[in-house]
């Protein structure tokens, strides 16, 4: 327990900037925070929200000049700044920046903050691990004497790492409720937490002024065992909210907020057996927005009537997982999809109208035992389909089978930091894995392939 702590009051909640070689605002809201905001509010603790990933904050554009507006529904660039190498990538020839808010933003909404008991800090990709540290070195400096706890996903994957390196008072890993009922013992906290927050509480969008784009969650978890992915192992296991509550929540942003955009980030999104009834009841409500799919749809699981409600309820961007077309590799990674079934889903999605604008496939490049060869078959299979190749470049994810593997032959070193094995640093370094101008020409390929498809 954090001595001497009150029983707190108020908590600030922090989405931290990126600190990387390249960053995109693909519908990124901080939704994990946006729950935990709800599930502190319905304790009784008043919540603040400090999002420096939110492109629309209207104190960005007062602070940096420039007025950041979207691009393809909804998303766009991020703010950013050339920022100083950390040590392990020095010698590698791309710029490193921050993206997001610049630290004396931060540091002048902090200023104006009421008296904080508390500050939750959430994280995402462990390569972005320098931003976490560096933002919560900024919220140390100017909230002393706060304690400061840290979650969220690279919190639980290496939160050894985490504890030591993140600046962090306290590290709390897992998902779900567990990690926040542990984060207010030990700030000598005793509100009473609602266990069924996914079926009962909403995300907390209160916090923005303005949305340009909203995520929406259906399912936690991952029924799949792939052997790239850390989904199925973080929540342990697969479940599903409401579909009237989830309906429910999607409303309140279109019709309250005006929100125009909005994308499901599950992780299985069809798995869910009652999606189907969710996107029935959202056709028939007609609502004035689009709906996109930025994670890989399971070509297995679509069927007929799912691309008819695809359609019927005004989806834009459909991403499906073609991962691979080597069987081999296929069956080692997870054996969940197939040539014939991506095939099948390609065929039911052009019959309700979709064409490439609205189709693109997810390809992984680099995976262990892929060649060269393998990816350029992968996408000269979707230019055959009318689909869109998207090259999804490998990132080793501490904790997931491949890294257990890649890591027992010496292929990656245990000790690594973790910002080298982001997809972008990768080739220019690893041995065992496509070369950098390899990459660079599949992708040049998928490139050309994509302006063909869709300037028809």
């Amino acid at each position: 327990m954090h001595s001497g702590m009150k029983d707190l009051k108020r908590i600030l909640l922090v989405n931290p900037w990126i600190e990387d070689v390249a960053a995109y605002d693909y519908w990124l809201k901080p939704i994990g925070l946006l729950y935990i905001s709800a599930i502190l509010r319905n304790a009784g603790i008043e919540t603040h929200l400090v999002d420096c990933l939110d492109r629309h904050d209207p104190e960005l554009a007062n602070h940096t000049g420039h007025l950041f507006v979207d691009r393809y529904y909804g998303t766009g660039k991020f703010y950013s700044e050339v920022i100083s190498k950390p040590e392990c990538m020095k010698w590698i020839p791309r710029r490193f920046k921050r993206y997001g808010f610049p630290p004396e933003l931060l540091r002048k909404k902090l200023r104006k903050l009421p008296e904080i008991d508390a500050v939750f800090v959430t994280s995402i990709m462990t390569y972005w691990h320098y931003g976490v540290s560096d933002c919560i070195s900024v919220i140390r400096d100017e909230i002393q004497g706060v304690p400061i706890v840290l979650g969220g996903i690279y919190a639980s994957l290496i939160p050894d790492h985490a504890q030591r390196y993140s600046g962090a008072d306290a590290v709390f890993p897992g998902m779900g409720i567990t990690p926040i009922k542990r984060a207010l013992q030990y700030l000598g906290m005793n509100r009473k937490i609602e266990e069924n927050w996914f079926r009962f509480l909403k995300p907390d969008y209160d916090h923005y002024e303005r949305l340009s784009h909203a995520v929406v969650i259906t399912s936690t978890g991952c029924p799949f065992r792939c052997s790239y992915c850390a989904g199925w192992s973080l929540w342990g296991s697969f479940n599903q909210c409401d579909v009237t509550h989830t309906v429910d929540i999607i409303k309140e942003l279109v019709e309250e907020r005006n929100v125009k955009d909005i994308a499901f980030f599950d992780d299985a999104l069809l798995i869910n057996p009652g999606f189907k009834d969710l996107l029935d009841m959202l056709a028939r409500e007609d609502l004035d927005a689009r709906f996109h799919l930025p994670n890989g749809v399971h070509t297995r699981l679509l069927d007929e009537q799912t691309a008819r409600l695809f359609k019927q309820c005004n989806f834009k961007t459909i991403n499906l997982a073609l991962e691979t077309v080597n069987e081999d590799v296929m069956r080692k990674t997870g054996d969940k999809v197939s040539s014939t079934d991506f095939s099948r889903a390609v065929k039911l999605l052009n019959s309700q109208g979709f064409g490439p604008k609205e189709i693109s496939a997810y390809i992984i490049a680099n995976l262990p035992g892929q060649s060269f060869q393998d990816v350029k078959r992968a996408i000269e299979f979707c230019e055959d389909s009318g689909v869109v190749p998207k090259i999804n470049e490998l990132t080793p994810i501490p904790g997931t089978e491949l890294w257990k593997e890649l890591t027992a032959c010496g292929s990656i070193p245990e000790d690594i930091d973790p910002l080298m094995l982001n997809n972008s640093l990768l080739p220019y370094w690893w041995e065992d894995g496509l070369s950098l101008e390899e990459l660079q020409e599949l992708k040049s390929i998928a490139n050309v392939i994509k302006e063909q498809l869709t300037n028809v």
